[in-house]
This record gives C-alpha cells, structure tokens and sequence, in this order.
C-alpha cells in the first residue's frame, strides 16, 4: 500500500507538471501568443498594427479601422510555420534526495532536434452597412503551441508533448465619428483545447515510498508510466479600438484586447506502470485555471508620396496575469507551477513601396521581448526568449476586386537557457519541491511563410 499512495501522490504533482504547459512549441509571437493573423501585415513585421490594412484581416488588430474599407470585403490567409530547435543538456535529482542526490538520470537522450511544422489560418469579413457603420466577424487562433519530445529524452518527467489549440470567434462593429476619428468594438469567444503528456518515474516512486522494487532504478524507462491530460473551455473577453486621421497621410491607431479567463477542464490518464505498478494505472479529473493576458497596441502610418509608406507598432503585452498556474485533481492534490511572468514589449517598424497599380512591396523588422523572467523558471515546455523579426512581403492586384497576398519572416531566437529547473512545486513547501531538476540549452530558428487572398464586393 506504501507504494500505491507514494505513486498516487507523484501522479498527482506529475499530473500537474503536465498541465502547466500552456507555452511557446511553436508559438512565434512571446510565450504562447501567435501574431501571425494576416499576411499583408506580415510583410512590415505587423508594424502597421492597429493603424489599418487594406483588407478585412484588419478588423483583428482594430476593429475601428473597417472605417477604410468600402462595401462588402472577404479575407482568408494561411502561413505555415516551421520550427527547427535543437536540445543539449542534462538532468538531474534534487540534491537533498537520499541516495542519488547530483546523480543523472540513468537513461536517456542529452541531444535532440524538436522540429515542427503548423498551419496557422485565419479569415475575416467586413461590411459597410452605412456611411457611418461597419460590421465584421474574424475567425483565427491567436494562441497554440505544438511541441513533441522524445519519449526517451532526459527531461521525459518535465514534458514529452504539449499541444494547444484555440480559435477565436470575433464578431466587431465599427462607427465612423467624421472624416478623422473611428470607434470600434468586438466580442471574442474562445475555445481552448489541450493535450499534455510526460512520463511518471516509477523507480523514484517505489523508492520514496520505502519499497523499492528489486533491480529498481530512478530515471529507468523499465518502470515508467505516461501521464496524458486532455480538458477543453470556453472562454470570452472584448477588444476595442479607435482610429485617428489627422491628415490625409497619416493615422494613427490604438487597440486594447482583453484578458480571457480558462479552466481548462478534463481528466488524467495514465498508463504504461509494469507489476508491481500496474495498480496506480488509471484517470482521474483534471483542471487547470489559466489566463490569456490583455494587450494595448499603437500603431501609426504615414504615407510619403504616392509610392512610399512608412509605419512603426509598439505593443504591449500584460503576462504579469501569469504569476502561478494552479491545477487541481480530482482525488484533492493540488500543485502550483511558479512561472512569475514578467510584462513584455514588442517593437516594429516597416515600409512599403507601391510602384504601380499592380503591385505592392513590404519589409519591417520587430523585436519580440520574452516574459520568462530568468533561467531557472524557464520551462522546457515553454523554451521562449527574446526574438529579432526580419519580413518580406507583397500584394498582387488581379483586378479591383480580386488580391493576393505573399509573405516571408525569418525569425532569430536568442539562444533559451534552463538551469535546474524542476518539474514541480508545492504551494506548501516552496518552488523547488520536484524531483527531477533540468538544466540545458536550445538553438532555435523559425521561418514562417503565408499566403492570402482578399475578395471586394460593391
């Protein structure tokens, strides 16, 4: 019976090492946000933001700004995102653990490539009801990740598969003060879906619980188990902007995205326990409460002559929401991942050259700050850092009526660090409760390619 509650009480902070995992695989915007809602905007690196697209993708970034689209239009873009990191590192026991304190763990994979490759789609509609009223409705998914692990690799007990997946339904409205001011509105709705695995060390297990197994050894593939979580939500917030033209040439724009609470609730299996084990296979509930930070984005636009624009974003990014993530279980345990997010910034600039009436070309570079505070509350699920932003793109003009949009970033990650890291805390005894500590480092790229068609209707 020892082993069975030992067991039972590391499923229960394993399981919620699991859940805590809502982070940046392939997310290439900070932590697990996802900028990438429109392909003409990025071309300039979305420095056009909240000052306004050509196109209904726009309604997104500022709901106002459907104030510049005449009659009724139609958006679908598509970019794939192909991720290519590389892991060198090495795990450990926490050092006050009697016996195997600073040993490594005995199995496992120090070297690795995660790559991955997503589509990320998006659609919009806009339609000029009035000369003075827009109405819109965007589909996208500002939030996700994808990534998968080795089911052998040395950090299996922190993570071996996170996967998130949400979509946004945004029907907005936008009013036309005069010829210098819009207002804008939306309404977001959000489903949230998640699928989170890591392996139980079942040596470790049996040993704590002071019945260790003949032969039994921590960190051995022999005696672990898979703990798989699975929980969905619906969650709602608003988004509202407005729009400034002070001349013919410039405007200026500004939008705020609110905060969207989730509980992303569920259950935890597990599986894969050998005898004498086998009796701690089994599925419980599982919910995690979790916040998708609120956003104050400026934009401004300046039109030089009939050939050049220039346009520049600054966004702001509130994670601070993120202090803790708390996951209860059904049989009453309870764990809190300490992540102490700090806010972030990101900074864009961009520019356009229309030589004619057929075509239009973009460029823009951003610097996309990280949350993620310090090293050692980096989490292998979120192995996010600071990234440099470099983008191409353009526009084809098949008729008045009919575009195309082609676009291009290559995006530089700075190097993420773990240092001891651990794959659990306790709200009861500190941040450094875990078992297995992780230390390690990634070399990471992203390129991202798009395209998208825009439709106009009288």
């Amino acid at each position: 019976m020892a082993t069975r509650r030992t067991a039972r009480h590391h499923l229960g902070s394993y399981c919620t090492a699991a859940l805590l995992a809502l982070g940046a695989g392939n997310a290439v915007a900070s932590s697990f946000a996802l900028i990438e809602q429109s392909v003409s905007g990025m071309g300039t690196a979305y420095a056009v933001g909240s000052s306004g697209l050509n196109d209904a993708s726009t309604l997104y970034f500022n709901p106002a700004t459907m104030s510049r689209l005449h009659g009724t239009n139609l958006s679908g873009g598509l970019q794939i995102v192909d991720l290519n990191t590389d892991f060198k590192g090495n795990g450990s026991y926490r050092g006050d653990i009697p016996l195997i304190g600073g040993s490594t763990f005995a199995e496992g994979k120090r070297k690795l490539s995660i790559d991955a490759t997503e589509a990320v789609p998006s659609g919009y509609i806009s339609h000029q009801y009035s000369d003075k009223v827009w109405f819109g409705f965007g589909i996208n998914s500002p939030f996700g990740l994808k990534t998968e692990y080795s089911d052998h690799w040395v950090g299996r007990y922190h993570t071996i598969k996170s996967e998130l997946l949400t979509i946004n339904f945004n029907p907005t409205m936008a009013f036309k003060v005069n010829d210098n001011v819009s207002l804008g509105f939306g309404i977001s709705a959000i489903y949230a879906d998640g699928e989170l695995t890591n392996a139980l060390d079942g040596g470790l297990g049996a040993f704590a619980a002071g019945t260790p197994i003949p032969g039994w050894a921590p960190g051995s593939k022999t005696y672990d188990g898979k703990v798989k979580l699975t929980g969905d939500d619906w969650g709602y917030g608003f988004n509202t902007g407005v729009l400034l033209q002070p001349t013919q040439n410039a405007r200026i724009g500004l939008h705020y995205r609110s905060e969207i609470d989730l509980t992303l609730d569920g259950d935890a299996k597990v599986t894969g326990f050998p005898d004498p084990l086998k009796a701690n296979n089994g599925k419980q509930d599982a919910k995690l409460d979790v916040t998708l930070p609120d956003s104050v984005s400026l934009s401004g636009h300046y039109t030089l002559n009939t050939r050049w624009a220039v346009m520049a974003d600054v966004t702001w990014t509130q994670w601070s929401d993120i202090e803790t993530l708390d996951t209860k279980l059904q049989d009453g345990s309870r764990s809190v991942a300490v992540w102490d997010y700090d806010d972030s910034w990101r900074y864009a600039i961009g520019t356009e050259f229309t030589p004619n009436n057929t075509w239009t070309f973009r460029t823009g570079v951003a610097l996309d700050e990280t949350p993620v505070p310090n090293d050692n509350l980096r989490s292998p699920r979120v192995p996010d850092n600071e990234r440099t932003w470099l983008t191409l793109g353009m526009t084809y003009r098949h008729t008045p009526h009919l575009t195309f949009d082609l676009g291009y970033a290559h995006i530089f990650v700075d190097d993420p660090k773990l240092k001891n890291v651990s794959d659990n805390h306790n709200p009861k005894a500190g941040q450094t409760t875990g078992s297995h500590m992780l230390t390690g480092e990634y070399d990471a790229s992203v390129d991202i390619i798009g395209a998208q068609v825009n439709w106009r209707f009288k």
